[in-house]
């Protein structure tokens, strides 16, 4: 028996020059946007000034904020809502990757709530946000669901915990989903995006609260995944194959939304907020294949089902066709080179308690909710082996 409810209030604009219908879209949201967006991507290709051009065009004043780094921080978001405050911003753009468009989400609530974003985390004191300002996402990567979310992952560097918070207030308004613009995506980055979308997919569809809805998106999007990711990567420029990747992660993002992920992204928020050059999509694929062993008895029915639908095992004992999906999976990522050692990323082992402790604590509810009651020994034997 099921029992579930969907709330997906976001107006999702998807398709090549999507990102061309901006002014139409954001004429009623107000006439002065701050623009959030990385240091160098969106300048270098681009995409910056054309939106600034199309902005300007419809008589909307900006203000840019271009110092979103990867795994962003409280001091980025709150510097910013300062800045948006003393310019009388009406909305935010997040244009980029996950981390400019979760650091716009953090930037809407810090703009009109009292105090710091980290006074809306709940390990920093989870005071529920009264409001936002309203949010456009213009997606970069086909990788964190972001723009069909009310999700955000933000960094506290003197903590070095890393935590995803969850708001109604921060669906975006809409989101111009253009694959186009994701045709400059460079090798690495196509692979870790791609595989952080197959992973949403994957633990929601392993989730306690998988639903009929979240498992319909969730298997689409791991077998557009999978067929598409490996064209992509050797030809960046097959819009065919980047259109399929894009909606791949719009729909694990609705599927997140849905259902929510499990303890491989609370393992994860451990090492990246640790080691913040080790990529979000990266981490997922380390761990991955360790906490679906970990968990083995309690998921292998789905694992199963996993492997028929998605990678074409056509084996009729669960156990076994589990078993070889997670080995299917281990070789579909080492076509990428997505099955690292911890050790060889500069992890070192005598952090690994830290990490445990600080995504045990930060991101329980992902791990409430993941098949066999973990604990934290668990966690650490998932880290060790990844190690």
């Amino acid at each position: 028996m099921y029992n579930f409810k969907a709330f997906l209030p976001t107006k999702l604009v998807f398709g090549a020059k999507a990102v061309e219908k901006l002014p139409k879209e954001v004429k009623k949201l107000g006439t002065k946007a701050m623009i959030v967006t990385g240091r160098h991507s969106t300048k270098k290709s681009g995409l910056l000034d054309r939106v600034l051009t199309l902005l300007k065009g419809a008589d909307i004043s900006t203000v840019v904020y271009d110092r979103i780094t990867p795994n962003p921080t409280t001091e980025q978001v709150n510097e910013a809502a300062d800045i948006a405050k003393k310019e009388g911003v009406q909305f935010v753009i997040g244009l980029g990757g996950g981390s400019p468009i979760d650091s716009a989400k953090c930037i809407a609530i810090a703009t009109t709530n009292e105090g710091g974003i980290w006074d809306y985390v709940k390990v920093g004191g989870g005071k529920k946000p009264k409001s936002a300002l309203p949010i456009v996402a213009i997606p970069t990567t086909h990788g964190t669901g972001t723009e069909a979310d009310p999700f955000a992952v933000i960094t506290n560097p003197e903590t070095k915990t890393k935590i995803g918070i969850g708001y109604d207030v921060i669906f975006p308004s809409v989101s111009l989903i253009d694959p186009e613009v994701m045709l400059t995506l460079p090798k690495n980055q196509t692979a870790y995006t791609s595989m952080d979308a197959f992973y949403h997919s994957i633990e929601a569809f392993l989730n306690k609260n998988a639903n009929p809805y979240s498992d319909l998106l969730a298997i689409d999007s791991m077998k557009r995944i999978i067929s598409n990711l490996p064209i992509a990567y050797e030809d960046g420029l097959d819009i065919n194959a980047r259109t399929e990747l894009t909606w791949a992660n719009t729909e694990a993002g609705i599927t997140e939304t849905l259902t929510g992920v499990i303890a491989n992204h609370a393992i994860e928020h451990g090492i990246s907020g640790y080691y913040p050059h080790i990529a979000h999509g990266f981490g997922l694929c380390i761990t991955g294949p360790y906490l679906f062993e970990h968990i083995f008895d309690f998921v292998f029915e789905r694992l199963a089902r996993v492997g028929r639908e998605v990678f074409g095992i056509y084996e009729c004992d669960d156990k076994r066709a589990a078993r070889m999906m997670i080995g299917k999976l281990k070789d579909f990522q080492e076509r990428f080179g997505l099955n690292k050692k911890l050790s060889a990323l500069g992890v070192e082992k005598g952090t690994l308690g830290d990490m445990v402790e600080t995504s045990y604590n930060a991101m329980y509810g992902v791990i409430e909710t993941t098949p066999g009651d973990l604990k934290k020994e668990d966690l650490f034997k998932i880290l060790e082996r990844a190690f």
